[in-house]
């Protein structure tokens, strides 16, 4: 055998240990016969050379032992730690441990509850020229002009103190401040289902709008599903917390006084979850109806707490989502159960509803344009198993004439119109709402009566004058806006005076049916009357009463009928501040009455006792963070 055949092989004797190949050999890649020198090298006369080399170190086997798993199991967990904060900080700014209290039953809210952080502070809201806003600003405006004016330049410090009250009015109210977010258990269950059952029997103020959420939703399932059981949704703990709120709210203005402060209580503890809940809702929603119905709620309450930016906020995402599902479009729901297809036009029309209004009350473009719309609108001639559907049409139409009023009068391009253009749309307008009080007064012949039955007659009665109200409200925002005639030498036409008037005059009737019902619809009247819409009749006449220094309208213009008692049954933070300035003895107020006002003939007097007792809502309208009772 050849010395090359040696070259892998080891000697038979353990002693003996194998050369390396030489240097030569391994650059060559040739075998050697491991000799020194060996035959290759002694066959090329070159020199036979051996580098050195280190012995190869035995490498440690690393085997998965209890201690290495305990190592991984620690890193997971800190990993999922640290996710778990990085959502946090997607969701909630400022996070903290929420609330330990165990009570049976009970359900935690979906954000933790605020720690100590810094709120950034607000922007200045833009609003459009119908919202309230903006009339106050006119009315600022007017004020100050007219103080400034010849012979009345020799203002006094409480003139001056006058002005500031009404800039701050304005301020407060293009500055709308942060929601505050908190959380709770949920009221006893049995509690629940008390004002549950009152409200499908229709005997709950508020509830007529949510009536149908109610049947159609199953609104009990999900409360029991939210009470007893862990697999609920952060759209279930919405329906639930607004709608409870909103009956427990309704009962107590019924309940008597023992019972009062205990669902004002349980009101109070599913405000707060609420407004924890919708504090933690992310920018992107999936498009679902049960995140429209949740949206509708959360934008229904914050109308209840005097906030239209933040339900306007809520109620356009209801828009997107319902433009998302293609609710607008008849042709998305050919494949549809009839159930279904009833239900997905009452949520478009519920949202339309409050989205509508809001544009007009904030000055706005609406996100629903008429022309966009495919499906049939809610009309007086459908066929109704509920009084409550039929007043819904009337809703309905209301809130188109309202889209319409900021479309086609305070739009940025309406107000750029020729004045024949802008009077022959508020001619227009002054029709549509002429057919609205003829459908209205044609439902009423069909309902109002099976409505009393059903819901009482004060709360009817009540619905029906507040509605004619509104009406008027709008009619008056409508005139205010027409174009100036040739010479005329007021601010204000006949026709917005007069308007104005008769909205006054309804208001006082309304008043009346409040008080007659112990003042429990207050807190929807001015929710959803005074405040809901640009309510301008009040400015109108108050500037009118300055501009033309006569005291014709003095008795017109009245109380606004909420001073002392509006503040008491709201029992907002700032009640008791406001009781005391409103309690003093009206005589002391002297001071209120500042130069334009003297007309000389005993008027002032009149006017400065109407600002007096009208400073509770002055109040409400200096703070737009104005929170319903908070009592217990």
């Amino acid at each position: 055998m050849e010395p090359d055949t040696y070259d892998d092989k080891p000697e038979a004797s353990p002693q003996h240990t194998l050369r390396r190949a030489c240097d030569p050999c391994r650059a060559r890649k040739i075998r050697c016969n491991r000799e020194d020198p060996c035959s290759r090298c002694i066959t090329t006369k070159i020199e036979c050379t051996h580098s050195d080399t280190a012995p190869r170190e035995k490498r440690t086997r690393i085997l998965l032992t209890p201690q290495y798993e305990k190592k991984i199991d620690r890193i997971d967990g800190r990993l999922q730690a640290v996710i778990g904060l990085l959502q946090d900080l997607k969701t909630n700014p400022s996070p903290s441990n929420p609330q330990t209290t165990h009570h049976a039953p009970t359900v935690q809210s979906c954000a933790p509850s605020p720690g100590n952080y810094t709120t950034p502070p607000t922007s200045t809201v833009i609003e459009g020229e119908s919202s309230l806003t903006a009339h106050c600003a006119f009315a600022n405006d007017f004020v100050q002009q007219a103080a400034g004016a010849e012979p009345l330049q020799c203002s006094t410090l409480d003139m001056q103190e006058t002005l500031e009250a009404l800039s701050r009015v304005v301020d407060a109210l293009k500055k709308p401040a942060r929601p505050s977010i908190g959380g709770r258990e949920l009221p006893p269950f049995q509690n629940a289902l008390t004002v549950i059952r009152l409200a499908k029997a229709q005997r709950l103020a508020g509830s007529g709008w949510i009536y149908e959420f109610l049947l159609v939703r199953q609104f009990l399932e999900i409360c029991l599903n939210v009470y007893f059981s862990e697999d609920y949704s952060e759209t279930d703990v919405i329906i639930v917390n607004a709608g409870l709120h909103s009956l427990f709210w309704d009962y107590s203005n019924q309940a008597d006084a023992e019972e009062k402060g205990i669902y004002l209580e349980y009101a109070n503890l599913c405000r707060e979850n609420l407004e924890t809940a919708l504090a933690s809702l992310p920018l992107q929603l999936p498009a679902t109806s049960d995140f429209i119905v949740a949206l509708l709620f959360g934008a229904w309450h914050a109308i209840e707490l005097s906030k239209p930016s933040l339900s306007w906020t809520l109620c356009s995402k209801a828009s997107e989502l319902c433009h998302t599902l293609g609710y607008h479009r008849a042709t998305s729901m050919h494949s549809d159960a009839p159930d279904e297809v009833e239900f997905k036009k009452f949520l478009f029309w519920s949202v339309y509803f409050i989205e509508k209004c809001l544009s007009l009350r904030l000055g706005r473009p609406s996100t629903m344009p008429d022309w966009d719309i495919t499906i049939s609108r809610p009309s007086t001639t459908d066929t109704h198993q509920h009084s409550v559907l039929a007043y819904f049409v009337l809703w309905i139409e209301s809130a188109r004439c309202q889209g319409n009023i900021y479309e086609l009068l305070y739009s940025a391009d309406a107000m750029s119109q020729p004045d024949d253009v802008r009077g022959a749309r508020v001619e227009l307008l002054v029709s549509d709402l002429a057919n609205l009080q003829k459908a209205t007064q044609e439902t009423n012949e069909k309902w109002i009566e099976t409505a009393k039955e059903r819901s009482g007659e004060d709360l009817m009665d009540f619905y029906y004058i507040s509605d004619d109200v509104l009406r008027l409200s709008l009619l008056t925002l409508i005139y205010r806006a027409a174009p100036r005639e040739p010479g005329a030498s007021t601010a204000f036409s006949p026709s917005c005076l007069d308007a104005a008037r008769a909205a006054l005059t309804r208001h006082q009737d309304c008043m009346a049916v409040v008080s007659r019902a112990g003042g429990t619809y207050l807190s929807t009247y001015v929710h959803w009357t005074l405040l809901f819409s640009p309510f301008i009749p009040f400015i109108v006449l108050f500037c009118h009463i300055i501009e033309a220094r006569d005291q014709t309208d003095l008795e017109r213009l009245g109380t606004l009928g909420v001073q002392r008692g509006f503040v008491q049954s709201m029992g907002s933070d700032f009640a008791q501040g406001e009781l005391d300035m409103s309690g003093a003895n009206p005589g002391d107020g002297q001071g209120l009455i500042n130069p334009m006002m003297r007309m000389g003939n005993g008027a002032e007097l009149e006017l400065e006792h109407w600002l007096y007792n009208n400073q509770a809502m002055w109040a409400l309208m200096e703070k737009p963070d104005f929170l319903p009772p908070r009592q217990g």
